[in-house]
C-alpha cells in the first residue's frame, strides 16, 4: 500500500484530499504545515509527498528544498498541489524542484490515478 504524506494549511483540502486517497487504497499522513510535513517525512518516509505552495511560517518551496537537502528524505518526490494557477507555473515550480505539479481544487473523481502516476515505479 503506498504511503502518501499530504502538506496542506487547508483543513479542507486536507483532509478532502486524504478521503479521496484512502478510498483508493493509499495510506495516507497528513500534516497542516511545512515543519510538520519536514517531521512526517523524516519519521514515516513515505512513497510520495503532496505539497501546498502557500503556507504560513514555512511556504512549500522552502518545505521542498529542505526535503530534497535532507539525507533521510532526499530520496523522496514532493509534487506541489496549489491553487495557483498562473501562466508558466507549472513549469518553473518543476524546473524548481518539485516533481510534478496538481492543481487544486482536485477533481476527486480523477486524483487518485494522477498520484498514482507520481509513485515510484516499486509501487
Amino acid at each position: 500500500m503506498p504511503i502518501v504524506l499530504i502538506v496542506d494549511d487547508n483543513l479542507l483540502n486536507l483532509e478532502l484530499a486524504a478521503d479521496v486517497l484512502e478510498l483508493s487504497d493509499f495510506e495516507v499522513i497528513t500534516a497542516a504545515s511545512g515543519r510538520e510535513g519536514i517531521q512526517q517525512a523524516e519519521q514515516h518516509r513515505p512513497d510520495l509527498i503532496l505539497m501546498d505552495l502557500r503556507m504560513p511560517e514555512m511556504s512549500g518551496m522552502e518545505a521542498m528544498l529542505e526535503l530534497h537537502a535532507n539525507p533521510l528524505t532526499s530520496n523522496i518526490p514532493v509534487a506541489v498541489l496549489t491553487a495557483s494557477a498562473m501562466i508558466g507555473d507549472a513549469e518553473r515550480l518543476v524546473s524548481s524542484g518539485f516533481t510534478a505539479y496538481l492543481q487544486k481544487p482536485i477533481d476527486p473523481s480523477s486524483f487518485a490515478e494522477q498520484v498514482s502516476a507520481l509513485l515510484p515505479a516499486d509501487h
